[in-house]
This record gives C-alpha cells, structure tokens and sequence, in this order.
C-alpha cells in the first residue's frame, strides 16, 4: 500500500494537510523505535493495508500504543470482515474503497479535516 499511501498524501497535500509515511515492510517485529516518537509528535495515525483489518499492521499499532499507555486516535483503512468478491485487484480495491481518492476522503472525514 505504500504506492496508494504516497497517492492519498498527495491528494491531501492539495487540501493542506501533511503527512507522514512510514514503509512499515514488516508486521512483526514492529519498528516502535520508529513507530512511538512519530506517534507522539502527529498524534494522529492512519494504518492502510491490502489485507484484513482483523490481526493485521493496524491491529498492531493499536496493541503497540495500548501497551505503552498511548491514547490517541487511529485510523485503521483495510479490508473489513466480509467477504470479497471475485474482481480485478483495482475493481476490488474500489468496492472496498482501498483507492487513493477514496482514503483521502475517508481520512478527512474521520479527523474532521475539512476546516
């Protein structure tokens, strides 16, 4: 998702809200090193992924600042817990608004962005 992740950071860009992107390449270990000092200055995170949200890089970032007493909004932008039909990767990925245009619109509105 990281393609996708840096597409919607550009389409939020155009509407004056930054973003940061971390290429988090692996689920486990996480990298709290990287992870806990970019939480703690945004205060805000959204977590993308291709795969299920249920137990998946989303699922770890909430353990990952419950278990550090970290309270503060996250955003978890995936594959919910349906099932899916049969279509082209980018078909799906629309249905299932996983596209940038879509995520960026999906950010705005959970954060209230739209000031």
């Amino acid at each position: 998702m990281v393609a996708s992740a840096i597409e919607t950071a550009k389409i939020l860009k155009n509407m004056n809200i930054n973003a940061c992107i971390v290429n988090a390449r692996f689920v486990k270990p996480l990298d709290k090193n990287l992870i806990m000092p970019l939480v703690s200055r945004i205060q805000k995170v959204v977590t993308m992924e291709e795969g299920t949200l249920i137990g998946g890089f989303g699922s770890a970032i909430v353990e990952l600042l419950n278990d550090n007493e970290v309270n503060i909004p996250v955003y978890r932008i995936g594959i919910p817990d349906v099932l899916v039909d049969h279509a082209s990767p980018d078909q799906s990925k629309e249905k299932l608004e996983l596209m940038p245009d879509q995520m960026a619109d999906k950010i705005v509105k959970k954060f209230k962005l739209n000031n």
